[in-house]
């Protein structure tokens, strides 16, 4: 692939998913946010430490925030898929209720599912119109999209079909069930908020101090770490600072 190519392939798979997500951004302005903030900085410690070499934190700097960016509009697409998945499982339920077969029920939850759930359900109905079991349909579409409460949907609509019984009961005991996951799962994210919010801080309070040290007494930065002890402290102090933070989110994680 040559490199043109690739970027054109980058920048279309960017520009999928902060579709899919709802980001309100483009990916143009995705990348150049991220090139900023590598840019930044580098630009920031090497005007406190006076190095050539520190500029290579940018690179490092950016493809840190390029990963953690990409995950966190990876996880609003799936929160907006699972929001939709009571709705889903209530009007798969109704028109089954109503005399349609589950085929014909799919199709119309595809028809008026919103997206990003919708896509995925008219790719379903695309695959049963072309004459494709319901099962095998069912099947790939949690494969291609693997949340949990899908997962749940999918595997009591195969386990009715093999054993009989109330699928409509069963689709809207679902919908039921699945909304009141939601509203919980809610409640915890906003009683966890400030849990979250000291993660930020933790992370933030030693780059404050240092900007007020390093304004107090221009210089105190880079007498500190010129030399081997310094780094040393440096890069322990960093990583305790990460693993802080990732200790705090996991704490403060919510399983949607």
């Amino acid at each position: 692939m040559s490199p043109h190519a690739a970027v054109a392939h980058v920048r279309h798979t960017v520009a999928a998913r902060l579709e899919r997500a709802g980001a309100g951004i483009g990916p143009d302005a995705f990348v150049a946010c991220i090139g900023g903030a590598g840019a930044i900085s580098a630009l920031l410690l090497f005007v406190a430490l006076r190095r050539p070499i520190v500029l290579l934190v940018g690179p490092v700097v950016a493809l840190v925030a390029w990963r953690v960016a990409l995950g966190l509009i990876d996880r609003a697409h799936m929160r907006r898929v699972a929001d939709a998945m009571p709705g889903v499982a209530l009007m798969l339920g109704s028109a089954v209720a109503a005399g349609l077969s589950l085929r014909q029920a799919i199709v119309r939850a595809a028809r008026d599912t919103p997206d990003p759930l919708g896509v995925h359900l008219r790719a379903v109905s695309a695959e049963l119109e072309l004459g494709a079991r319901v099962d095998d349909a069912l099947g790939r579409l949690h494969e291609r999209l693997p949340d949990p409460d899908l997962g749940l949907l999918v595997t009591a609509i195969l386990v009715q079909r093999r054993t009989g019984g109330d699928l409509a009961r069963a689709l809207r005991d679902m919908s039921s069930r699945l909304e009141e996951r939601r509203r919980l799962a809610r409640e915890v994210r906003g009683a966890t908020a400030q849990a979250r919010a000291t993660a930020w801080m933790v992370a933030a309070l030693p780059l404050l101090g240092a900007a007020l040290a390093e304004s107090a007494s221009p210089g105190l930065i880079a007498r500190s770490l010129g030399h081997g002890v310094g780094l040393v402290i440096l890069v322990v102090s960093v990583s305790l600072q990460v693993a802080g933070v990732v200790m705090i989110r996991r704490i403060a994680a919510v399983d949607a």
